[in-house]
């Protein structure tokens, strides 16, 4: 199993002191996550993609060329990229030239989105969202695979005879995987050939089993290649230096600050959190909080409910937590957590 580090760049204030970091600082805090993600043996690096929030990454492909330069081996991809809301050619650009830098490295979650706000910003219609994925993803890879592309689709004008560059070392071409968090974007996940990643803060800590399942059935009936129908799980996690208890009580302002936020002022929802965004440090939480044993456990029994996923994604700097904390609780993770629970995954 891989394991990856997750940023979506919030830039939200430390829920105390009120202290937020300059875009500069923050984008400074995620170039050097992505450098100590690599020295601390993870995998990949997924950056996230928002717009008209404090969420201020917007576009990570600077940001993962920037991380590239300082790294060798590491994975560098996004944790979602909305593809409706991109030209498809654009797309297959910036990611060949970070592929390219990088000596073949980069990876692409795509994803439509959760805000429907978003889609009228854009000037598009969030109904057909799933229309306009699906042409992403044979578009891109076409110009990533052809030399001279001639199209035509419903969503932006047609080409003829293009060859998009750089073309990337990646061959046939860069992974594309999908965000999946419901049965129907499962099976689109299956039928347009793609890896996927269940974001647990949208489908709870229960539904992951299930969506898995479906999955990996799907994709044996469709005679797809078993090797490449991966499966990743992404989840939020803290890990403290003391009691589950001590950890949660800290960490708790930081992550239902964030989760509220991303409902009421990203999303414009009302009424309280979902039980599964206020239950920290038990089985039903949809975040991973505590000391090291109870993260172990945690993850470890997600995993084993799961069947086995071939990606371990965590996410930990949101909510206003400072750089140096984040650096902290990150190498916790890799240092204290990681290597026991490859053990007991190996073992069994």
């Amino acid at each position: 199993m891989d394991v990856g580090l997750v940023s979506l760049g919030d830039n939200l204030p430390h829920p105390h002191t009120g202290v937020r970091l300059s875009p500069q600082q923050r984008f400074r805090q995620l170039v050097d996550l992505g450098a100590l993600a690599e020295e601390l043996g993870f995998w990949s690096f997924h950056l996230g993609e928002h717009h008209f929030s404090e969420y201020i990454l917007s576009s990570p492909t600077p940001i993962l060329a920037a991380v590239a330069e300082r790294t060798q081996k590491l994975r560098l991809s996004t944790a979602v990229s909305l593809l409706p809301h991109h030209d498809a050619v654009r797309l297959a650009e910036d990611y060949a030239t970070v592929d390219v830098l990088s000596g073949g490295r980069a990876e692409l979650v795509g994803g439509r989105g959760v805000y429907r706000a978003h889609y009228a910003q854009f000037g598009q219609d969030q109904e057909r969202s799933a229309e306009m994925l699906a042409e992403s993803v044979g578009l891109l890879r076409r110009l990533w695979t052809e030399e001279r592309v001639t199209w035509s689709g419903s969503f932006r004008s047609p080409l003829e005879a293009v060859t998009v560059h750089p073309r990337p070392v990646q061959r046939p071409h860069p992974p594309i995987w999908l965000s999946a968090s419901s049965p129907e974007s499962v099976d689109r996940a299956v039928a347009l050939g793609c890896p996927i990643v269940i974001p647990t803060v949208s489908v709870g800590v229960h539904a992951p089993p299930a969506l898995v399942e479906r999955y990996r059935e799907g994709w044996q009936r469709a005679g797809r290649d078993p090797e490449a129908g991966r499966v990743a799980l992404h989840v939020h996690c803290h890990v403290g230096a003391g009691s589950t208890a001590e950890t949660v009580d800290y960490w708790r302002p930081f992550q239902t600050g964030y989760l509220s936020w991303v409902l009421r002022d990203v999303a414009g929802a009302e009424g309280p959190l979902p039980p599964h965004f206020e239950a920290l440090g038990s089985p039903e939480a949809q975040a991973v909080c505590g000391s090291v044993d109870d993260v172990l456990d945690d993850i470890e029994r997600r995993i084993r409910a799961t069947g086995g996923v071939e990606l371990f994604m965590v996410q930990m700097d949101q909510g206003g937590l400072p750089p140096n904390e984040t650096v902290e609780t990150v190498t916790r993770f890799a240092t204290e957590v990681l290597p026991p629970l490859r053990e007991r995954l190996a073992s069994s």
